[in-house]
């Protein structure tokens, strides 16, 4: 299965409030991490380096809202450990409605040193150049329509989300 394909199939449709749940970058994180691989919230807050008791806030929130899931449940010495899975990194709230022209767009809250917010901005620039190459490349031999693309990179407060 390729990358596109894989994405495809992790996509979840959520609701307003699915989405305000997952607009925190520190549960963006959660949500890519535990797609990745089921954890109890001791092992998230020892990778992340975060207070267990924040990470199992914010866990209990993304099941709460049935976001994440419990994959599996052990028991060692009387403790019981709970492993929690992401049902979908990619999320769509289909009563978002779309500007006139709209074609596609996405969007991630994700954490990023300045070094990597610069690669980023570079990258996107290389890309849009790419395209344009492409476009022009193929002018004569496809139909064309002309369309704004445009990015944003915005700091994200996490005072906003409280």
């Amino acid at each position: 299965m390729n990358k596109k394909e894989f994405h495809k199939d992790k996509r979840m449709q959520i609701n307003w409030e699915q989405q305000k749940v997952i607009s925190n970058p520190l549960r963006s994180r959660l949500i890519a991490l535990l797609f990745e691989q089921a954890m109890t919230p001791k092992q998230v807050a020892d990778l992340m380096g975060k207070n267990p008791g924040t990470i199992y806030y914010h866990i209990q929130q993304l099941v709460k809202h049935d976001i994440l899931e419990v994959e599996s449940v052990r028991t060692e010495k009387g403790i019981v450990e709970k492993f929690y899975r992401a049902k979908a990194v990619l999320f769509k709230n289909p009563e978002q409605i779309s500007p006139a022209g709209h074609v596609n767009s996405g969007s991630t809250n994700i954490y990023l040193s300045k070094k990597l917010v610069d690669q980023l901005g570079e990258e996107l620039q290389d890309l849009f150049f790419k395209y344009g190459h492409l476009s022009y490349k193929e002018k004569d031999s496809e139909e064309q329509s002309s369309y704004s693309v445009e990015f944003l990179i915005k700091e994200f407060s996490e005072e906003e989300d409280e």
